[in-house]
């Protein structure tokens, strides 16, 4: 599933679509510290940059390239 090229904010359920997985994988993974927190909006509200994401992404694929060469 590839990211919105217009939307800028996304919810749980949105992030956990885009990595295939359920948005309480999503909570957990920030609760691990692994995933980047939501920025709250509001009590019960969270949304995730377009911008955060994207850095995950690169970040991610940065320590795959580099364990892939040690």
């Amino acid at each position: 599933m590839k990211i919105s090229q217009t939307k800028m904010h996304f919810t749980d359920t949105e992030v956990g679509n885009y990595y295939s997985v359920s948005r309480h994988t999503i909570w957990r993974w920030v609760r691990e510290s692994k995933f980047p927190r939501g920025k709250k909006l509001s009590s019960g509200s969270t949304r995730w940059l377009k911008s955060d994401i994207e850095k995950f992404d690169q970040e991610v694929l940065r320590r795959n390239e580099t364990a892939l060469t040690e």
